[in-house]
């Protein structure tokens, strides 16, 4: 008895966990706010690979800055409607109803998206990118060396309501020390690089989608609000 007891408990957990990866599925998602800060450590150590970015800009941004920006989009975005089987409607879709930042893309309050758009669903995107002082076991590491970091924080909203029905965070912290060279920047929007790179070696796209990957991982196996 305890034990069918047992096994039933399992297939209910494990169907609970199906459950929350196909909530979403099939479902039109927008992003009503999508937000990318990069310290100024990350910043000068990037800066010498400026050369290798081919990107239109205007006065107000840099070319790094417009690739960053770009990239980590495409990325988180990516990953999520490949994971989750879902589909995203353009930074744009909220037309001229409001102000977008200088890469095109929304930064408004979840009552003034759920007011302007149809959709299902709402997500909020924020993503940072520092020089880490700690691994990622939590050991102080040496000053002086390049470690980034990658965080990711989610939070998703329905139609129903102002308040988040799930939310999530990654956190990817560099393995070793990074000494930057243009494989560093390999894999990520309108960075043209003339040899063949490693795919071995670790990159800031390697740790976007890892930190992207842990933050995924949360969505489908946490139970929604």
């Amino acid at each position: 008895m305890k034990k069918t007891v047992l096994f039933s408990a399992i297939i209910l957990t494990f169907n609970t966990f199906i459950s929350f990866s196909q909530k979403y599925s099939n479902n039109q998602f927008v992003v009503f706010s999508y937000s990318l800060d990069v310290d100024a450590k990350v910043k000068t150590e990037l800066q010498p690979l400026e050369n290798y970015i081919q990107v239109r800009t205007d006065k107000k941004q840099t070319k790094l800055d417009a690739m960053l920006v770009h990239s980590v989009y495409k990325i988180v975005t990516n990953l999520l409607a490949d994971s989750l089987k879902i589909f995203f409607l353009p930074p744009n879709s909220f037309g001229d109803a409001i102000k977008y930042d200088d890469y095109g893309y929304p930064n408004i309050l979840i009552q003034k998206a759920i007011r302007l758009s149809d959709s299902k669903y709402f997500i909020k995107i924020s993503v940072s990118i520092e020089n880490s002082k700690y691994d990622e076991k939590g050991k102080k590491l040496q000053e002086g060396l390049f470690y980034p970091v990658v965080n990711v924080s989610l939070d998703i909203y329905n139609k129903f309501g102002f308040n988040p029905i799930q939310t999530a965070e990654g956190q990817a912290v560099a393995v070793t020390p990074v000494n930057v060279t243009p494989d560093f920047i390999a894999g990520l929007e309108f960075v043209n690089l003339d040899k063949t790179v490693s795919t071995t070696n670790e990159n800031l796209m390697s740790l976007i989608k890892r930190a992207m990957n842990e933050a995924i991982y949360s969505i489908i196996y946490r139970k929604q609000k």
